[in-house]
């Protein structure tokens, strides 16, 4: 009889921190935008913030959405992957990726 007690108590612990615990979200903000097009430029930005960019969803800010979508349509095209430069993105790509830097600088969110 204790040892169902035991377990009892060990799995509704579990339920009870599976419940309390949220799942982790990642938002990025304005500031985190800007740092990542500025890594971008100087070629500091690895792959994986690229993609992780890319993959994200901008619903706490939709004034940023058409910026991720334009930089994946940028990404389909001039995408080179990382270099011995350091540059994800082609000539063309960079100096899109400079213009949406001004546009979203000038945003206010």
């Amino acid at each position: 009889m204790i040892v169902f007690v035991i377990t009892l108590a060990v799995f509704l612990s579990v339920i009870g921190v599976l419940l309390w615990v949220k799942t982790p979200r990642y938002q990025m903000t304005k500031a985190d935008l800007i740092l990542l097009l500025q890594k971008v430029l100087v070629g500091q930005a690895s792959e994986n913030d690229w993609a992780i960019f890319l993959s994200s969803s901008f619903r706490h800010c939709p004034e940023l959405e058409p910026f991720r979508d334009t930089c994946a349509a940028i990404d389909e095209k001039e995408y080179l992957g990382h270099t011995r430069a350091g540059f994800l993105l082609s000539e063309t790509g960079l100096a899109q990726v400079r213009w949406i830097l001004e546009k979203v600088e000038s945003l206010d969110c």
